[in-house]
């Protein structure tokens, strides 16, 4: 039973370390696509960071990469797109997670994309 628990434990934590990943993956998509929604519906550059950061929460701290935000402009054409790409630094609770992704901490990335609607 000694040897046991400390092995059943670290299989524990390594799964809830799982789904908070899972969590804020969920949470960067929903951004990233209400940022796209916005960028379609003529907002700017701005507003559409803002409203992905509204829409992921205060524990996540968002960088854009570059070309993050691409959003429509007032008179655009059918076709063109409004795309939103954000990343989050994800750090482990449990050494089991980091080991089988090779990488402490995680980089979650999302994209976002829909079509202006002119």
């Amino acid at each position: 039973m000694a040897l046991v628990l400390p092995l059943l434990l670290l299989i524990l934590t390594g799964i809830v370390d799982m789904g908070r990943l899972l969590h804020q993956q969920i949470q960067l998509t929903q951004a990233a696509r209400e940022g796209a929604r916005l960028g379609a519906l003529n907002g700017t550059a701005d507003q559409v960071r803002a409203k992905v950061t509204a829409v992921a929460g205060a524990r996540v701290t968002l960088t854009y990469p570059t070309g993050g935000v691409a959003v429509c402009a007032a008179a655009s054409q059918l076709g063109n797109d409004s795309t939103v790409r954000v990343q989050h630094t994800f750090q482990p609770a449990t050494p089991l997670l980091a080991w089988i992704s090779r990488s402490s901490p995680i980089t979650v990335s999302a994209k976002g994309v829909m079509s202006c609607v002119g």
